[in-house]
């Protein structure tokens, strides 16, 4: 009787234990990776490879020519025969004959004016002064400096970031751009002008033509999608790294604008987000430090579960204390007080 209690007790013995390292081969990559993870946490450079390669989720708020390296936009410069203003340290368009200008192409041939350049041009070496007192201020500061060549490498800047998130094993990017008809800004601000209400100044921008405008820029993305494609060969066999990084597109919108001409923005955008999938979101941006979400649809929004009425009470609230404009929420429904028909969200890559 003995013998049976202790054989039976070594058989659960040994059945346990079997059954724990079954557990534990299933999760042996787990175990291993969190024991890797523990080792790096005291090497900082063991530790960025580590973090470098562990698999990311995604990107949600990323400006794509803030994200852009500088020596980028120096590249793209020299290429374009941009000059560089040594005063104010910006690319204005060729103009290079004015004072205080010299082409950018001369920074490849001076590493002195390159390093100028690339800290002007980032928050590299950057350090808070009387002119500039804070990181905040220096970093929408670079914006306009490098915004003569970012403007006109939209395609450019796509295939970059996808490429670098790729190698950072990102899964998922959203990026901020702005999509609003420039030619008709002014004449759109125009038409709205007289009207006092948001209904009216809806009405107004519909019947100036903001269905064409959304159209032109719907046209204009598809195309600059196609030319992401080809660049990074999606659908050839071998396509290069940068394909399997699904993105999206984030309307920004400045509120810092009159408010007419952020009114302007607001319709267009959302107009846009109706029309184009690809197209996710609107977020209001501008220098100030209060800042809050506008106008935005998110994508599952569009499913048939949820309207944008749904959605538009969380996504419409500005923080405590901001004066910025609030886009009214009639922009939701058409003039007529249509809603937009629910659409699922299609992959762009």
């Amino acid at each position: 009787m003995r013998r049976r209690v202790v054989l039976a007790v070594v058989f659960l013995a040994a059945f346990i234990l079997l059954f724990r390292l079954i557990l534990l081969a299933g999760e042996f990559d787990t175990v291993v990776t969190a024991a890797r993870f523990v080792a790096a946490r005291d090497n900082h450079t063991t530790l960025r490879a580590f973090l470098y390669r562990m698999p990311k989720g995604g990107d949600l708020h990323t400006h794509l020519a803030g994200a852009v390296y500088a020596e980028r936009f120096l590249a793209w410069a020299a290429q374009e025969n941009l000059c560089v203003d040594l005063q104010s340290v910006v690319l204005p368009k060729p103009q290079c004959d004015r004072t205080g200008t010299v082409p950018v192409a001369d920074a490849m041939r001076d590493q002195k004016l390159y390093d100028r350049l690339v800290n002007a041009l980032s928050m590299r070496d950057f350090l808070p002064s009387s002119a500039m007192p804070s990181g905040h201020d220096e970093f929408f500061a670079t914006f306009d400096r490098f915004d003569a060549v970012s403007g006109s490498h939209f395609v450019d800047m796509t295939v970059d970031q996808l490429k670098r998130y790729e190698a950072e094993n990102v899964q998922y990017v959203e990026f901020m751009v702005s999509a609003w008809c420039r030619s008709e800004r002014a004449r759109f601000a125009q038409a709205i002008g007289e009207a006092t209400e948001d209904a009216a100044k809806l009405a107004a921008l519909e019947a100036s033509g903001l269905a064409d405008c959304v159209a032109t820029k719907r046209n204009d993305l598809a195309a600059a999608i196609g030319k992401v494609r080809t660049e990074l060969d999606c659908d050839a066999s071998t396509p290069q790294p940068g394909c399997s990084v699904t993105f999206r597109y984030i309307v920004q919108i400045f509120r810092d604008n009159p408010p007419d001409d952020v009114f302007v923005q607001t319709a267009t955008a959302v107009a846009l987000i109706r029309a184009e999938p690809r197209l996710v979101s609107s977020i209001s941006s501008g220098l100030k430090t209060t800042w809050w979400r506008a106008a935005t649809i998110p994508a599952r929004c569009r499913s048939s579960a949820f309207s944008p009425a749904t959605c538009r009470s969380r996504c419409t609230q500005p923080s405590s204390g901001s004066a910025s404009f609030r886009p009214p929420i009639s922009l939701f429904t058409s003039a007529k007080g249509s809603r937009s028909r629910a659409r699922g969200a299609s992959a762009m890559a």
